[in-house]
C-alpha cells in the first residue's frame, strides 16, 4: 500500500511543481512520473501500472526482463569469483598452509589464530633447548607455522596471497 502512496506523493509534487515540459519518452510509459534512477524501483512501478491497466503482456515482458538482469548479475558474480579465486577455488599454498596449521579450508579465523598459536607454542625453539639438533627443528618448524599464518591472516583480511602461489 505504501509504493502507492509514495506514488500518489510523486505525481501531486510533479503537478504542483509543474515540470511537464522536463518529461522525457521514458516518463510518458509511466504516467509522467520521472524516472528515479533505481531499476529496481522503476520495475516495480511500471509493473504496477502494468497491473493497474489490466495489460497482462506488458507484465510477462517485465517479468521476462526482471529474470534476464538476475541472472545476468549471478553470472557476473561468478564470473568476478573465478578470476579472483581462480578455476578451484583458493590458491594451493593457501591450502597447504591451512593443512601445516593442521586445520581444513574454511574454518573460523578465530580457529585459525589459536591453532597458530597452540603449535607455535609447542613448536617454540627455547622448549627444546636441550639439543641443538631439536633446537634446529623447532626453530624451521616455527618458521613454516609463522609463515603459514602470515599468509592465511593476510588472504583472509586482503584477499591477496603472500609471497607468491
Amino acid at each position: 500500500m505504501d509504493p502507492l502512496f509514495d506514488r500518489i506523493e510523486t505525481l501531486l509534487k510533479s503537478f504542483i511543481s509543474g515540470d511537464s515540459d522536463r518529461r522525457d519518452s521514458t516518463s510518458s510509459a509511466r504516467g509522467g512520473i520521472p524516472p528515479s534512477g533505481d531499476p529496481d524501483l522503476d520495475d516495480a512501478m511500471a509493473e504496477l501500472e502494468a497491473d493497474l491497466a489490466g495489460d497482462r503482456d506488458a507484465r510477462e515482458k517485465l517479468e521476462r526482463g526482471r529474470e534476464a538482469r538476475r541472472k545476468a548479475e549471478e553470472a557476473a558474480r561468478n564470473g568476478a569469483n573465478r578470476r579472483r579465486n581462480g578455476p578451484s577455488g583458493p590458491p594451493a599454498r593457501i591450502l597447504e598452509d591451512y593443512k601445516i596449521l593442521g586445520l581444513r579450508y574454511g574454518v573460523p579465523f578465530a580457529e585459525v589464530k589459536a591453532a597458530y598459536k597452540r603449535l607455535l607454542k609447542e613448536h617454540h625453539p627455547d622448549r627444546h633447548g636441550d639439543s641443538p639438533e631439536r633446537q634446529k627443528r623447532a626453530t624451521e618448524t616455527a618458521a613454516r607455522i609463522n609463515d603459514a599464518y602470515q599468509r592465511i591472516e593476510t588472504w583472509v583480511t586482503d584477499g591477496k596471497l603472500l609471497g607468491g602461489a
